[in-house]
């Protein structure tokens, strides 16, 4: 039931799934209109015993592994400014080595999740430890398709890791290069100890420092007592370490040393709600308006398919985690780690458009924890109504 005050709503149902379990800690932002009507943070940033930062409470400015929010804010991004600047074409053919992996497959195809690989492999099974990225992409080469490219929409990670080499090569540099000088530094969300929005290279054995660990909250705990059925599988890939803390917690991206197309961004929520903004308002730099009305708004041939370009939209029926809040014109993505963004350019009910931000470890202290699919829709329900 929704009160006379829709910011109290919001309150309190963050800190009910704070105390329930559903995540140590979150920081929200709902943007409207150019007005930030609610920019709160709650919980704490761990709870498991191995994390120095236990119990620390969370503030607005908390850097979050953003997992695949990555697909949205980094690669799709630099994918629309490569089209847009002539750089590279929607249908143009995926080029070799990849190719093997999606015979007939197109750029455009690959961004829309219909270019026919797997969803997921684990590849860092198979490494045991990290680096070089090349290796990844050599058993990306070598997984056999799961179906014809353009006949099938099946949300990949394999597509985008293949996307972030593709742009490197484009833009011939690497693809955290590129992400901070084409859209972090313009956007000012580069500087300081730990930027605001960037990846974080892993350099051989030397992690972090504890001040950077200081500004991020941590994410899954690698103790074998929290899983009583047995070891999980990526426990091998990240001995010794206890936990992940500032080292990017998707396990393929670990073993790429922390950059890839599919996951490696950390950032905080007002550095995701201002890459979203600059989508909305047509501020991202080097994107043409045109170009960025097509990724926003393309709708894939495939039948059934909510996927535009790198971007997802909401279900018709209402289903899913944004449930019946946004518009069928919304644009928006999920990360693993219990991340999210959307972008309302025509909410239903007739306001200003709409940015809503929600970044939470829900995958601390281990990934099997998944409240968050049920609180996500009533979350958009609330702050719709903001």
């Amino acid at each position: 039931m929704t009160s006379r005050d829709p910011q109290q709503d919001l309150f309190t149902r963050l800190e009910t799934a704070v105390q329930d379990g559903c995540f140590p800690g979150c920081v929200a932002l709902v943007w409207r209109d150019g007005a930030h009507l609610y920019h709160e943070a709650h919980g704490q940033f761990a709870t498991h015993e191995a994390s120095t930062e236990r119990f620390r409470g969370v503030d607005r400015e908390a850097i979050y592994d953003l997992a695949s929010l990555t697909k949205v804010l980094a690669t799709t991004t630099l994918a629309a400014i490569a089209v847009s600047e002539g750089l590279v074409a929607l249908d143009s053919p995926v080029p070799e080595p990849w190719s093997r992996a999606c015979p007939g497959a197109t750029l455009g195809q690959l961004l829309a999740h219909s270019a026919g690989l797997e969803a997921h492999r684990e590849y860092f099974a198979v490494l045991g430890r990290r680096g070089p990225a090349e290796r990844v992409l050599e058993l990306v080469c070598d997984t056999p398709p799961a179906a014809p490219a353009g006949t099938r929409t099946l949300y990949s990670d394999l597509g985008f890791m293949i996307l972030g080499a593709w742009l490197e090569r484009l833009f011939d540099a690497p693809l955290d290069r590129c992400f901070a000088d084409r859209i972090a530094w313009p956007l000012g969300l580069d500087a300081g100890l730990v930027p605001r929005l960037g990846f974080h290279r892993l350099q051989g054995a030397r992690g972090p420092s504890s001040a950077q660990q200081g500004l991020v909250v941590p994410t899954e705990v690698y103790d074998p007592s929290l899983h009583p059925d047995g070891e999980p599988s990526w426990f091998a890939c990240r001995r010794p370490a206890t936990a992940a803390h500032y080292e990017v917690h998707d396990d393929n991206a670990f073993v790429m040393s922390g950059v890839a197309g599919h996951a490696g961004l950390f950032g905080d929520a007002g550095a995701v709600l201002e890459v979203a903004r600059a989508w909305l308002l047509g501020e991202i730099p080097g994107l043409e308006d045109r170009w960025r009305r097509v990724f926003l708004e393309h709708r894939s041939p495939v039948p059934g398919s909510t996927r535009r370009l790198g971007w997802d939209s909401p279900n018709l029926d209402g289903s899913g985690s944004a449930g019946a809040a946004l518009s069928p014109a919304a644009a928006g993505h999920l990360g693993y780690t219990g991340t999210s963004v959307w972008i309302d350019p025509q909410p239903q009910d007739g306001r200003g458009p709409l940015i809503v931000v929600l970044l939470s470890n829900r995958v601390h202290p281990t990934r099997n924890n998944a409240a968050i699919g049920q609180l996500r829709p009533e979350f958009h329900r609330l702050a719709a109504l903001l």
